[in-house]
This record gives structure tokens, C-alpha cells and sequence, in this order.
């Protein structure tokens, strides 16, 4: 049976490295010639944008945003929805996911007089949590890649890629799911530009025939990249003259006369029959290793947009604050059309396009913008806290409840980023510290903690006597495990500063800690201070013990001058193997969702720190879009909660089966390289967490 194919072309006036002068060029000579492959070449497409984007065309060339709102209406051309803005789903807050798709939805009603059916997964960054607003939405189906969530499910057959299928997300959503597919868009892509010929194409779609009926994606990427070359990467194939529209309407027109293929749009494959064991089956498109799958190689990965870039960790922290100063805004009852203003203003900053390739001119407008809106929506008395070392007012002193399958607990968040202690002298039944062999032991009827005077305060154990009696996290010393490869002492509460060619740098040297105690709230702690120097500057280290909560805090500040740019993680937490039933180990967070996402370890190897290639030092990594990670096993957890308006952090998961047990720890990359990534950035940073502890009752 013939061949079905089906195109999606995404258009993008956002692009990150073209600049806004060049935004009407490339709508006469990439948007115009896309909508004539329906107009006048009479071939079925989709065509995606954001609503942004129509907003632009709508400005710079009115008369193409009509002629798509025909070619809709004509019904030559499907209209695929992805959102207001092109944002990366799992990395930010439940409720701006709402606001993108929303404003969306309406700015395509506004100007294109539809709502689309069919959303395209916006980068094509999927996770389970994402699922619910779509559904939320109404939408029918979305469009995700298919190459990167097969490779993490062996146990799939390959006849699922010709078919449609069921996304199943968090908290039982369901979603029907059409496939793209990278391999297929590059080849396309190669041929357009030349790179293979027409008989290397056909013989590739040659090999997806079959004598029962299938559903192959042509295309589901970029239409800026044909008759003009963005300026990403000094490997872009030269462009001579105009041709590559032309080439590639000359061979869809071949497919639509070849009884072999037959060319569809994308919503009748969602309107195809069911075929047994093969369509409409519930697939988890993520995985433990790879919460959030992205379309393309490994070395094009969820990081890029989270903390690589010109400064992404930067941008995504004032994000962030502006998302907190918002909700704060919502809470107080202001402005309605205000307010949906400022949603439509965030989701905009919070664009890929400012995350990678972006041009000085665009970034410069983009950083003026930011601050601008931090200004505005500021209160009274309050800082737009313009660095990584100061964030301004943020919510006010409160409990964050926790509780998933039976576990239960709280955690106190705290009004203001620091509070000044006073000198303590501990007492018996409130709190103890002392200093014993190079350590510092602070116990509290909840919380017991040893800190390590001769590695940087690292911390020793950690233990919450009411959870569980053994300590939880702390440092597996050398020699615990038999394998060579981690034949290291893995640390607590430890940073970590990986420089291409140049030694690494830690903050593991011998201190002396100045005790300190006070109160916020009510909340009563004593902890401890300490600088420890490295090559590059101090970083300052603030610890606080709760007395009446199982709860700790990390507060660091890297009082470097810039922070250089490498791998570079701090607030490692490592999981003590004897205090865990190995076979129900999970880990859990938010990627973009408003339920917790919970991944089981068992019999997973998990790396997600692990360089993605020789240039790209890091493989995947977690959304934590509510600032929340938990790690533990059916009768007890950890749970780690961070600040992100403070540093938006991007937790990773180490986890692998080894004698005698198991290796896994928690930690949060400030900052990664890839192509998007060779300057240093402007320091200092700021990071902060908290540890609890959550068992049954």
C-alpha cells in the first residue's frame, strides 16, 4: 500500500541568530514560498507558528498573514498551534504553561480566525507533565519526534513510528500523538540544500514501504532554513540563488504522482482507524535517564536552553522572579488586562530564542526588557535585585506541604534570601553543637548533621531521627565501592568546576566555622558560617539546622569575580546506599506540569550529567519548574527544594546499579558548555536549597 506522508513546517520570526532587520526578508523568501507550496503547487502542509510570530508577520507583512488565514480557510493549508511564545515546556512553571497556550489559542483566533487541533510540542521538548494542558487546552493531538524516545524504550516495536499513537502524561492525561522524525526532516533538509540527490531521498522513503498501510512524516521542522541561511553555524551550506523552495515543491509534486506515496495532512492520521498492536497505544514517551526527550542528536539536549547560552541561568532566574512577582500580583487581585499584559510579556522573555544563538543587538534589547518589567512590577520598597547575588522581596514566610504515595512531610521556606544570626550558646533540649576530629555536629530533636571543618563543610551524614533512624545523605568515602570508576569519595553539599584544559576547581579546603543561631517566623535554627577559599575566589557558606522541623538549608555565594565558563555544579547530595530499599528507589520533581513526575531507579543507569559529547558536557537534566526533587523509596524520601528566583539551577541524577548496592546522588548544574556556550559570564552567584525529610505516619 501506498506510502502516507505528511508535512509540518515550522516558522519561527523569533529565530535567535537573525536579526530583527532581516524578519521581512525572510517572509519574502521563506514564509511566502511555503504558503505557495499549498497555493499554488496544490500540496497538503501544515503550517506552525507561535502566535508572536503572526503578531510580527501581521506588522511587517499584513497581506501574508491574510493569504494563510485564506489558504486555513480554504482548508489548503492545516494550522498547527504551539503556544504565544516558542517556550520549552518542561523548564518553566505549571501556570506560564497555561498563559503560552492560552494567549496562543487566542491570538490564532484573533488573527487566523481558528483554533487549531493539532499542537506542535514547541522545540519538540516533551515531558510527561505537559500533557495536562494540552488537554486542558481541548487540543485533539499533538506532534512530538520520535527518534529520541524510541531510543530510550527498547521494548517498543519500530511499527509504532508508522501510526498514530497515545501520549500518557502525569496523573493519567492522555493525549493522541502523530510522530515527526529528525532522521527525516535532515534528509529532507540535505536535499533541499543540495548536500544528497533526489535518488538518495526517494530510496530512504523507498525503505519505510510496507504492504499494510502506514503514516510517515516528511517534515516537522524549521521553514526558515530554506532560500536563507540564519547565521547559526559557519558549517550552513552556502546559499548561490533562490532554489531550494523550487527543489523541494519539484519533488513533492514527484511523491503526489508516484501511486507509492500518497501526500495527507496531518489531521487525518489522527482520524486514521486502529490498527491492532500497532496504533492508539499508550506510550510513556520519557524515561528515567531522559526526563525531558528533545528532537535531533544527544548533543542537542534539554541543557541548552536551561544553562548554557550567552547567560540562560541568568535570564532564566529573572524569569522566575518576574513569575513569582506576577503570582504575588494574581494573589493581591490587580489588573486584570494588566496582568494578562505581564503573562503575555513573560512568556515572550521566556523564548528558546533568547537561550542560544541570539545576536549582541537582540540580546541587549531582550536584557533592557527584562529589567524593565522587573522595575514595574517591583512593590513598594521593594529591589528588582538585578544580580545573581541579590534577589529581590520575594512571597512571604510559608509552609510548603509535601506528601506523595503515603510519604508526608512540610518545609518551611523562608520571607527574605538571608537573615543575619546572632551568637548562639547551645543548650541542653534545644540544640548542640560541637567540634570533634575536624567535625562540626549540630543535633536537634529533628535534624542531626555532621559538617566536615577539612572538606569545605561538606557534610558528613545527615540524619532525621523522626523519619528514619539511619542518616539519609551524606559521603560515601573511597573504597566503598569496588568499581575502579568510583573509587572516589562522593560528597554532600560540595561544588564542583570543570574548565576545558585547565585543573579543576572545589570547594573541599579546611575551614573554621563561626556558629550562629536566630529565628524567622517562629521558626527557630542554629547553624554555622564559613569561607573557604579556591583558586578563583571565596565562596561563602551558610548553614542552617532547624530545631523543630527535620529540615536543613544550604545557602552559597561564589564570590568570583565571573564565573568561568565549564561544567560547574554545587549542592551535590548524595544518597547513603545502606538507608535504601534498593528496589524501590525513585526519584520525583515537576518538569513543567502541576503534579510531581516519579521515575522508579531500579535496574535504571542513570547519567545525566554525563557529557553528550566531546563538546557538550552535559546529557539531560530536570525542569524542578515548582523547585522541588525528592529522592528516596517507598517509606521514606528527601526532599530538596531551591529557590529558583534566587539561581535557577538545573537538577541532574546520578544513578547506577554497583556492588554492593547502588551509587546515586542529586546535584545542580549552574552552568554547562556547548555551541551555544564559550564566554565567561559576570558573578557572583547565589544558590540556595533546603533539605527535609518526608516519611509515613
Amino acid at each position: 500500500m501506498a506510502l502516507k506522508l505528511y508535512s509540518i513546517f515550522h516558522v519561527n520570526l523569533l529565530y535567535s541568530s537573525i536579526p530583527e532587520w532581516k524578519r521581512k526578508e525572510v517572509i519574502e523568501r521563506c514564509l511566502w514560498p511555503l504558503l505557495g507550496l499549498a497555493t499554488e503547487h496544490r500540496l497538503p502542509i501544515a503550517i506552525e507558528a507561535p502566535g508572536h510570530t503572526l503578531d510580527i508577520a501581521a506588522r511587517l507583512d499584513p497581506s501574508w498573514v491574510r493569504a494563510l488565514k485564506e489558504a486555513v480557510r480554504s482548508k489548503l493549508v492545516e494550522f498547527a498551534g504551539s503556544g504565544y511564545s516558542q517556550i520549552v515546556a518542561p523548564l518553566v512553571p505549571s501556570s506560564v504553561n497555561e498563559w503560552n497556550l492560552q494567549a496562543g489559542k487566542e491570538t490564532y483566533r484573533r488573527l487566523l480566525g481558528t483554533m487549531p487541533s493539532l499542537w506542535y510540542v514547541n522545540e519538540q521538548a516533551y515531558s510527561a507533565g505537559i500533557v495536562e494542558h494540552y488537554v486542558k487546552l481541548g487540543a485533539q493531538g499533538i506532534v512530538m519526534e520520535w527518534n529520541n524516545p524510541r531510543a530510550l524504550h527498547p521494548e517498543w516495536s519500530d511499527e509504532y513510528k508508522y501510526y498514530p499513537q497515545v501520549a500518557v502524561g502525569s496523573e493519567r492525561n492522555r493525549i493522541k500523538l502523530i510522530w515527526n522524525n529528525s532522521i527525516a526532516f535532515q534528509k529532507l533538509q540535505r536535499y533541499a540544500h543540495g548536500d544528497i540527490d533526489r535518488e538518495d531521498l526517494l530510496s530512504y522513503l523507498l525503505s519505510h514501504l510496507s504492504e499494510t498501510g502506514r503514516y510517515f512524516c516528511l517534515y516537522g521542522n524549521d521553514a526558515e532554513i530554506f532560500d536563507f541561511r540564519p547565521g547559526r553555524f559557519k558549517t550552513e551550506p552556502e546559499l548561490a540563488e533562490p532554489v531550494e523552495w523550487t527543489r523541494l515543491a519539484r519533488f513533492c509534486r514527484g511523491l503526489q504522482s508516484d501511486p507509492r506515496f500518497q501526500l495527507i495532512f496531518p489531521s487525518e492520521v489522527l482520524k486514521s482507524p486502529p490498527v491492532p498492536s500497532k496504533s492508539y497505544l499508550p506510550l510513556s514517551l520519557e524515561s528515567p535517564s531522559q526526563p525531558i526527550p528533545v528532537k535531533k542528536q544527544p548533543k542537542y539536549n534539554v541543557t541548552r536552553w536551561a544553562v548554557t547560552g550567552r547567560d540562560s541561568l541568568y535570564v532564566n532566574t529573572l524569569c522566575h522572579r518576574l513569575y513569582q512577582s506576577i503570582t504575588r500580583m494574581i494573589e493581591e487581585n490587580g489588573n486584570p488586562k494588566a496582568l494578562n499584559q505581564l503573562k503575555k510579556s513573560l512568556c515572550f522573555l521566556w523564548s528558546s530564542d533568547f537561550r542560544t544563538h541570539i545576536t549582541a543587538e537582540r540580546w541587549q534589547a531582550f536584557m533592557t526588557e527584562i529589567e524593565n518589567l522587573l522595575r514595574e512590577t517591583a512593590g513598594p520598597g521593594q529591589s528588582t535585585g538585578q544580580s545573581m547575588g541579590h534577589a529581590g522581596k520575594r512571597r512571604g514566610p510559608h509552609i510548603v506541604p509535601l506528601s506523595l504515595n503515603g510519604l508526608d512531610g512540610s518545609l518551611f521556606v523562608r520571607s527574605r534570601a538571608e537573615r543575619t544570626g546572632r551568637a548562639h550558646v547551645s543548650g541542653p533540649g534545644v540544640s548542640e553543637v560541637s567540634k570533634e576530629k575536624g567535625f562540626l555536629q549540630i543535633s536537634t530533636p529533628f535534624t542531626q548533621v555532621r559538617l566536615d571543618l577539612r572538606r569545605g563543610l561538606a557534610i558528613e551524614t545527615l540524619r532525621f531521627p523522626e523519619i528514619w533512624p539511619a542518616p539519609l545523605v551524606g559521603t560515601v568515602p573511597h573504597g566503598y565501592f569496588d568499581d575502579i570508576a568510583l573509587s572516589a569519595d562522593w560528597y554532600t553539599g560540595n561544588s564542583v568546576l570543570q574548565r576545558p584544559g585547565k585543573p579543576q576547581v572545589a570547594d573541599l579546603e579546611p575551614v573554621e566555622a563561626d556558629v550562629v543561631a536566630g529565628s524567622d517566623e517562629g521558626e527557630g535554627w542554629v547553624g554555622c558560617v564559613v569561607s573557604v577559599p579556591t583558586e578563583i575566589g571565596p565562596v561563602t557558606k551558610r548553614i542552617r539546622v532547624y530545631r523543630k522541623r527535620p529540615q536543613i538549608d544550604l545557602d552559597y555565594t561564589f564570590e568570583w569575580r565571573t564565573i568561568p565558563a565549564g561544567s560547574f555544579k554545587t549542592g551535590f547530595v548524595t544518597l547513603l546506599p545502606e538507608s535504601y530499599d534498593l528496589t524501590g528507589l525513585f526519584y520525583a520533581t515537576h518538569n513543567g506540569g502541576s503534579s510531581l513526575e516519579v521515575f522508579r531507579m531500579h535496574h535504571q543507569s542513570i547519567t545525566q550529567n554525563g557529557p553528550a559529547s566531546s563538546v557538550v558536557t552535559a546529557s539531560s537534566g530536570l525542569g524542578a519548574t515548582e523547585g522541588l526533587v525528592l529522592m528516596g523509596d517507598a517509606r521514606k524520601a528527601i526532599a530538596i527544594h531551591v529557590d529558583p528566583s534566587i539561581c535557577a539551577a538545573m537538577p541532574m541524577i546520578a544513578f547506577r546499579l554497583v556492588p554492593p548496592s547502588f551509587f546515586g546522588r542529586v546535584m545542580f548544574s549552574c552552568g554547562e558548555l556547548d555551541e551555544t556556550r564559550t564566554e565567561e559570564v559576570q558573578g557572583p552567584l547565589r544558590f540556595c536549597c533546603s533539605i527535609t525529610g518526608i516519611g509515613r505516619k
